[in-house]
């Protein structure tokens, strides 16, 4: 795995937004001050994103995330809408005033995660599964508000399973 510098990131964000981005995959990018960081409509693949705070500074709109792990990282009010974020494993995350509206999450694990006013019911969760988090006031369907700790596992057609 590479290591990349704030530096290289930046220049390849600019690159692909001009659809000439370098690959940013199999990268580890836990250095990585995302401060201010536009990633919509950005690709990474196979990396490691470690100890980063992603605020309302930070858009994840339309952005491409698949095999990514995402370890003790903080999202506050992020907007990730109509974005895709498969096949990820985030690991002690924290969530804070997010929606995921038409967010692709389909294989994605969440463990070990805590969810504070977050609303899924809107997402792709297709074999979705959320295994030891904490839930505050969070939507995980149409139906379903939750406050508590608990495994949720969603099905191949994207049902909840209870």
């Amino acid at each position: 795995m590479k290591k990349v510098s704030q530096e290289d990131l930046e220049a390849n964000l600019a690159a692909q937004a001009r659809e000439v981005g370098i690959d940013l995959s199999n990268a580890d990018l836990s250095d990585i001050a995302w401060h201010g960081l536009d990633l919509s409509g950005k690709t990474i693949a196979m990396s490691v994103l470690r100890d980063a705070h992603f605020s309302a500074a930070e858009a994840l709109h339309g952005c491409t995330w698949i095999g990514n792990r995402i370890e003790n990282c903080r999202f506050e009010s992020v907007l990730a809408s109509k974005s895709e974020m498969l096949d990820c494993e985030f690991k002690a995350c924290t969530m804070h005033a997010m929606r995921f509206f038409r967010v692709d999450l389909s294989r994605t694990v969440f463990s070990s995660c805590s969810f504070v006013d977050v609303d899924f019911s809107e997402a792709v969760t297709i074999r979705l599964r959320f295994e030891s988090c904490n839930f505050v006031d969070t939507r995980l369907t149409k139906d379903v508000l939750f406050t508590g700790t608990d495994n949720f596992e969603f099905s191949a057609e994207g049902e909840l399973e209870l």
